[in-house]
């Protein structure tokens, strides 16, 4: 998975109440993510360092291979900020 959205919506999360579980490649049990209060990139390429209350949590984007997140009422109306482009471009053939 891309570092990007993956940032996003742990930037989100930072201050909030909500949780993020994910599972990476070779777990059988989901990583849960909660109470984030930073978010930062890593000088690898794919490097993401997280710290909540109660750790700091260091993976590597490439290695998620799922997320997911409880929605509130609000994510039925509309699109997730990680899944919105900000640049679309049509091309006429």
């Amino acid at each position: 998975m891309e570092r990007g959205p993956i940032l996003t919506i742990l930037q989100e999360m930072k201050g909030t109440e909500k949780e993020l579980d994910m599972i990476l490649w070779g777990e059988d049990n989901p990583i849960e993510i909660r109470n984030v209060l930073d978010v930062e990139t890593l000088r690898s390429a794919n490097g993401i360092r997280v710290t909540t209350k109660q750790n700091y949590i260091w993976f590597d984007a490439s290695h998620v291979s799922a997320m997911w997140q409880a929605r509130d009422d609000q994510a039925v109306h509309e699109t997730p900020i990680a899944d919105r482009s900000t640049s679309r471009t049509t091309t006429s053939l």
